[in-house]
């Protein structure tokens, strides 16, 4: 895509505080989980059992996602999510019983997932050529943040406010709605029509449609690769941007709207300059996925120190900070090793589909089983917590080293 460098930063940042809003509002329930459980009358298992709604119906939304990517306008399924999203957020700040919660998040997953995901990672990978790919999902991980930081600390504010708790999550959803309406104008506004692109460029014989079937990608075996890595560096990081905010509150004994703060700050905050130095290490680095290798060691270790240094809050909170600043270089930047697994630009849409579909099968189980963890003995549970997430972060290191000698083999 030939651009000048002034919009393609206008739509790095543009579309990337777009998918971070999108994101917020569905994952809202764990840098607010204290107030989301008192205000909706619910307990961790129940919460739990949301997120795994959510994740199990994503699951099969990646994989369409692929789909429609390939042949529906990027930018139109962005703004489809942004107004159905907003319509959906409608109903959630009516804070209805916990049967429609479920159908809620049923709706969140459809439309945070199948018509946003594979959508945004063709719009980032469009926008520069393989080295500058980890900067540019980088950069924009970061950017999704900043949005997210700022909307989180306004949040946090706004809950301040009111004395009343749902009416401070009230106040936070009726933003959300206004935002997602607006985010929905301005992507068909600014993002750029990247499907017809292709469509003229296509010239081989077996994409004269500008497609390239399921078929095709499922044959690449860095697609599985990527998959099996991606889910490995996943189980282990979302389950610290999960409950790392209640951890505060229950076993260091913070305050919720402090825990709240620092939950902002470890998810939001701390990945802006996460992601750009992220970037610009694996973009740097001899070879991007050694240095994954050295990042996935450095967590693994802050996964048991932060678990050994529970009874001293203080050093304990710092280690939070430095583990999530380390989980958040690994996800703002594994999608760059699209290249190093030999997945072409071609297969882009439908590949990213179906490594989604692998890579976050963890959103389908993760926070139901350490829900069922929480509520048996909160101190054994989060002790079961981080050894989990050690024994996945050294899984993804020994992906990562097959990944490297496939590499070296390919190269030579």
């Amino acid at each position: 895509m030939k651009i000048s460098k002034g919009k393609r930063n206008l739509i790095l940042v543009f579309v990337s505080f777009c998918v971070g809003m999108l994101f917020f509002i569905p994952y809202i329930r764990f840098s607010f989980y204290d107030q989301t459980m008192s205000v909706f009358g619910i307990n961790n298992t129940q919460m739990g059992l949301l997120g795994s709604i959510y994740g199990a119906v994503a699951i099969a939304g990646y994989f369409f996602s692929g789909i429609l990517a390939n042949r529906i306008e990027p930018k139109v399924l962005i703004a489809v999510s942004c107004f159905a999203t907003g319509l959906i957020t409608v109903w959630l700040a009516a804070i209805p019983a916990f049967s429609s919660l479920i159908v809620i998040y049923v709706l969140y997953s459809v439309f945070s997932i199948c018509t946003l995901w594979s959508p945004y990672l063709v719009i980032i990978r469009e926008l520069g050529g393989e080295e500058e790919q980890g900067r540019l999902f980088g950069i924009s991980d970061s950017m999704r943040n900043v949005f997210s930081a700022l909307a989180g600390f306004l949040f946090v504010f706004i809950f301040g406010m009111f004395a009343n708790e749902v009416a401070g999550y009230k106040g936070m959803l009726y933003i959300s709605v206004g935002l997602y309406m607006v985010f929905g104008v301005l992507s068909l506004l600014i993002l750029p029509a990247l499907h017809l692109q292709k469509t003229e460029k296509s010239t081989s014989a077996a994409s004269k449609e500008g497609r390239v079937t399921v078929m095709d990608a499922l044959k690449l075996p860095g697609v599985w690769l990527m998959g099996i890595f991606i889910f490995s560096c996943y189980s282990a990081i979302i389950t610290q941007t999960n409950y790392l905010g209640t951890f505060s509150t229950v076993i260091l004994g913070f305050d919720e709207n402090v825990s709240s703060a620092l939950a902002v700050t470890r998810n939001y905050l701390l990945p802006i300059l996460a992601g750009i130095i992220g970037g610009f290490i694996v973009d740097k680095a001899k070879n991007r996925i050694a240095a994954f290798i050295v990042l996935l060691a450095a967590l693994a270790g802050l996964c048991i120190a932060t678990m050994l240094t529970a009874g001293t809050p203080g050093i304990c909170n710092i280690l939070t900070m430095f583990l999530a600043t380390v989980a958040m270089m690994i996800l703002a930047t594994y999608w760059s090793v699209m290249s190093d697994c030999g997945i072409p630009e071609s297969h882009t849409a439908i590949a990213t589909g179906i490594v989604s579909c692998i890579c976050y099968l963890p959103d389908a189980f993760i926070t139901i089983i350490i829900g069922r963890w929480l509520d048996a003995d909160l101190v054994s549970g989060f002790n079961k917590m981080f050894l989990w997430m050690a024994f996945w972060t050294l899984a993804a290191i020994a992906v990562a080293v097959i990944m490297l000698v496939r590499r070296k083999k390919t190269v030579q």
